[in-house]
């Protein structure tokens, strides 16, 4: 979504018009109930420009915004709807005007039917603006509730098998693992290759539910996390590191384990290439093992740059795709040297 001036104005428009007879302290409730839902929103360059105008905000007062919940959190929330109630009702137009999971109100505003709106939320759409406000924060903490109680609900066990979650966003990187998981390639029952054969069942966990069990301190099996996931610094930072080079480093503290990459380490001369050629001999799919030290190096990147029609999209994609590498490295090495001393732990 463009974030015009014409966009801006038919969506706040319409909003206002649900949200302008609302008594302060229903302002504060909805605030405070899509703060808890916005975590996960981030806010890219195109927001924040449009947020810094429609706002009249200074540079300063965004330092350090990274979600919709920083935008909330800017305001007292309690305060700002005492004395300024107004401004409590523009910010959360603002709020519900940009991101998820209030989508469904802007949807409404932008003219989706009553019947199919209300065959989606459970319920007539036929009441006053600040009643239909109160159903829709109502139905989003009921969608959370839910949401939550089955990431709580216990995973199910197999007989013989010892559960291990996997958390990751890339999907080939699971299928990697699990392929390593599920192969038959013990040497002998005393010859261990990886894990013992047919003794574990690979888990795929959305990072919203490592967030939640995190949270409530429920991790109940073996986890690997992988990456930047929310709620990982701590134990990165507290883990017993088994393994640590070409900028990868691993290790577990209790039932966690994560996967760290720091591409700064990569990028020393000659560091890249050693890297790569451990990587090739690794059970890895060929386009993991394609060289990307282009963009490794700042200087030819923008070489690169001043001579064809690159983009800096480019420079981050192969960043990102250089980082991926090293989540592969890191995970292969992880199941052949340390994951069934980590799952017997």
């Amino acid at each position: 979504m463009q974030y015009t001036k014409k966009s801006k104005m038919s969506i706040s428009d319409s909003l206002t018009k649900l949200v302008d007879k609302m008594q302060p302290e229903g302002v504060q409730t909805i605030l405070g109930v899509f703060a808890k839902e916005t975590e996960e929103f981030k806010l890219d360059l195109e927001r924040k420009k449009f947020l810094k105008e429609e706002l009249k905000l200074k540079d300063a007062d965004m330092n350090g915004w990274q979600t919709a919940a920083d935008v909330i959190r800017h305001f007292d929330a309690s305060e700002l709807t005492r004395k300024h109630p107004q401004a409590a009702k523009n910010t959360l137009i603002m709020v519900l005007s940009m991101f998820p999971p209030t989508l469904i109100v802007a949807g409404l505003c932008a003219g989706v039917p009553d019947e199919t709106l209300s065959n989606i939320l459970g319920f007539s759409l036929k009441a006053t603006p600040d009643h239909l406000l109160n159903m829709l924060v109502s139905h989003q903490a009921n969608v959370v509730a839910a949401r939550n109680a089955a990431f709580a609900e216990a995973d199910r066990i197999e007989a013989g098998k010892r559960n291990l979650a996997f958390v990751t966003k890339d999907e080939l990187l699971f299928q990697q693992l699990k392929k390593l998981v599920e192969e038959d390639d013990d040497e002998s029952s005393e010859i261990v290759i990886g894990t013992k054969d047919g003794t574990v069942r690979l888990l795929r966990w959305e990072e919203q539910k490592w967030v939640y069990r995190s949270k409530t301190d429920t991790v109940d099996t073996k986890v690997i996390v992988i990456g930047d996931c929310k709620n990982a610094d701590n134990g990165v930072r507290l883990m017993n590191v088994r393994f640590d080079q070409y900028g990868i480093r691993y290790g577990w503290i209790g039932n966690c384990a994560y996967v760290h990459a720091d591409l700064r380490k990569i990028r020393g001369k000659g560091v890249y290439d050693a890297f790569l050629e451990e990587l090739r001999q690794m059970p890895a799919p060929e386009v993991i093992k394609e060289d990307k030290k282009l963009r490794l190096n700042w200087k030819t990147g923008l070489k690169a740059a001043l001579a064809t029609p690159i983009l800096a999209k480019d420079l981050y994609d192969d960043n990102y795709a250089v980082k991926r590498q090293m989540y592969f490295f890191g995970v292969i090495h992880f199941y052949y040297h340390h994951l069934e001393a980590f799952l017997e732990e």
